[in-house]
């Protein structure tokens, strides 16, 4: 039987899994912006989904590219969140469209059709988006039930957790607070399950509500880059995610 491990204690293996890929840094996210305008083409023409595909501010001509394929990274993506003005539709909207590009990686045509359904009806794609950004904006607390509220309430078309939580990470990120919304999807769900042993995040959460579990992942992580920072290791929550997705389940590194 495998035996796992309960609670948000440091799993063994995640000091070992953080020093394999100490060298490892997010690469960009290629992307083909004309793939984006042909697939959201019924948006509204005026509100211009699209425009920071094309922005020099937020994204990269690919060198040598004949389709003319760009390249975004989180950095700018964060950016850009943090530039929108949350009340108006047009900006948040495009903030919305750089941040699924970004999510497509490894995943483009299932990114572009979620993205096109999501935006079916861009007023209430615009409702539903800022109001996620004003619920994990005013958090203060990883304990005041915003994380699950914000969770319970996503009811955006086609856009379910693992894309939805770029989102929160990107727009919902604070300068300065001791911690942010996280990135939680399958290869995460898989490096947690079948790396780390932590069966599962029902087991954090003591709970079955895909909003708790949500939650108590988001409390663990941060939990476990304080430690590491006290065994000397400079990962903090962001940086675990991130090894977390990239390793994909692969088997448990040793000591």
């Amino acid at each position: 039987m495998v035996r796992t491990i309960s609670g948000t204690s440091l799993p063994a293996a995640l000091p070992a899994l953080i020093d394999k890929y100490r060298d490892a840094q997010p690469r960009p996210v290629r992307f083909r912006p004309p793939n984006w305008t042909a697939v959201l083409y019924h948006v509204h023409p005026q509100l211009d989904v699209t425009a920071l595909l094309r922005s020099r501010a937020y994204t990269t001509p690919l060198d040598g590219s004949k389709a003319r394929d760009r390249t975004v990274t989180f950095a700018a993506v964060r950016a850009a969140c943090h530039a929108m003005d949350i009340g108006n539709e047009r900006e948040v909207l495009q903030a919305f469209v750089l941040t699924m590009a970004w999510a497509s990686a490894g995943a483009a045509n299932p990114t572009l059709r979620a993205t096109a359904r999501a935006l079916g009806d861009p007023d209430r794609a615009h409702r539903i988006l800022s109001d996620s950004v004003r619920r994990l904006r005013s958090a203060e607390t990883l304990h005041d039930g915003v994380l699950e509220a914000n969770h319970r309430a996503w009811s955006l078309r086609g856009v379910g957790q693992s894309l939805a939580s770029r989102w929160w990470t990107g727009a919902g990120d604070v300068t300065g607070r001791a911690w942010q919304p996280l990135v939680l999807d399958d290869r995460i769900y898989a490096t947690l399950n079948r790396t780390l042993l932590i069966g599962g995040t029902a087991r954090l959460a003591s709970s079955r509500s895909r909003a708790d579990r949500y939650r108590a992942y988001v409390d663990a992580v941060h939990r476990w880059a304080l430690e590491l920072r006290h065994e000397g290791r400079d990962a903090d929550a962001e940086r675990i995610a991130f090894v977390l997705e990239r390793h994909d389940g692969g088997a448990t590194p040793s000591a």
